[in-house]
């Protein structure tokens, strides 16, 4: 009988996403693959050749409307949201997987049940990590006092975390859970983490793999324009002045522009917009990244990574959490530009955007930064390390 391998992770698109192609990889390797997730993400992972172990979830979904995404400099609700998670959701996946215990866990960095039921079970557990990870120096940089007292809401949050597992008979750290895996595999390459010349060995590079995304289906360019793709992602979609401001930066620019403006902005709200500007709700963003000369971006890693995987020029206007990081890297890196969402104007994004499609020294860092992606080995590399662990 093949090997059993479980994907525990939170049910948003930048938690699952990257994961998407390793599971395929080790379905293609021959063993067998669980991914416990609400049944928002079923198509996805079944389509990767996962089978679903479903379970309600509390992470803001359209089936769960009444949770919302904390502002994005609300550390103590972001916690929340990850903690309150954990304390739902560890049973029922406990529950679900009691008569089918896997061989192995892998576990996305915001699934903190997983290193406390691969513990319980007495199996290995390899996080995989969508973003920066922990590096020599880290506290200092960010201005953090690893020596001063946690705020005590995230204090009672980790008290109650350490107290449950407990209950589950499980003896384990917050700490351990939240922050220090005992071994990591990153889907970004290292030339993209900050500092990654001291990051240890526990952490291993394997850069983004772009499955896919058969679910998504397939956008064709209409034509012959430059294409611009414009989205701010799954999350912090509600803008509508935005939207409006994009509009009148890319009308008669000669660009073929894919706006999308995800579930809550009704297209119809922005009036009539010319020919050259298609609206919608949603994009098969791989496939419109196959075809794209600029992309305006809300910076997320795992939007990011798809955009330097094709080796696309971004605009990105962070909204929260890690995006700030990621405009600043752009440009620190030569390969795109950073507007900070309070100095959006349609002047600003029109200039951004010919900037960055028009540079040749950005169009070189991208082809660079393109050649170690693929050399970092993707999911191949990653089903390597997991395979080491059987």
């Amino acid at each position: 009988m093949s090997k059993h391998i479980s994907f525990l992770a939170v049910p948003a698109h930048g938690h699952v996403n990257p994961s998407l192609s390793l599971v395929a990889e080790l379905v293609r390797r021959g063993y067998r693959v669980t991914f416990a997730i609400n049944s928002e993400f079923a198509k996805q992972v079944t389509e990767a050749g996962a089978t679903a172990v479903l379970y309600d979830s509390t992470f803001p979904s359209e089936s769960n409307p009444s949770r919302e995404w904390p502002d994005d400099d609300d550390v103590v609700a972001a916690q929340r949201l990850f903690h309150d998670e954990f304390i739902a959701v560890t049973p029922r996946i406990e529950a679900a997987y009691a008569d089918d215990l896997p061989d192995l866990v892998v576990y996305d960095i915001g699934a903190w049940q997983a290193p406390v039921l691969a513990k319980k079970w007495g199996v290995p557990a390899i996080q995989l990590s969508p973003t920066f990870v922990a590096y020599e120096g880290w506290a200092e940089d960010f201005g953090i006092d690893l020596e001063a007292a946690p705020d005590p809401a995230i204090a009672a949050m980790e008290a109650e975390l350490e107290a449950f597992a407990a209950r589950v008979g499980v003896d384990i750290s917050a700490s351990e859970v939240k922050y220090q895996p005992k071994r990591c595999v990153v889907t970004i390459p290292r030339a993209w983490q900050l500092r990654g010349e001291t990051v240890d060995e526990r952490y291993t590079f394997v850069g983004p793999s772009v499955d896919e995304r058969a679910h998504q289906g397939e956008w064709q360019a209409p034509g012959d324009k430059p294409v611009l793709l414009v989205s701010l992602g799954s999350a912090y979609t509600d803008q509508l002045d935005f939207y409006r401001q994009c509009v009148e930066a890319f009308t008669g620019m000669g660009w073929h522009v894919l706006l999308s403006v995800g579930r809550f902005v009704d297209p119809r709200d922005l009036g009539e917009v010319p020919d050259d500007i298609e609206v919608v709700r949603w994009v098969p963003q791989v496939s419109v990244l196959s075809q794209a000369s600029a992309f305006v971006t809300h910076g997320g890693m795992g939007s990011t990574m798809e955009g330097l995987y094709f080796g696309v020029p971004m605009v990105a206007v962070p909204q929260a959490v890690d995006q700030p990081l990621n405009g600043a890297r752009l440009v620190e890196l030569g390969l795109g530009a950073h507007l900070p969402k309070d100095e959006v104007t349609p002047e600003a994004l029109r200039a951004a955007v010919s900037r960055v499609s028009s540079d040749p020294q950005i169009a070189a860092n991208l082809a660079k930064m393109r050649v170690e992606i693929r050399a970092a080995g993707g999911a191949r590399a990653a089903a390597d390390v997991v395979e080491s662990y059987l």
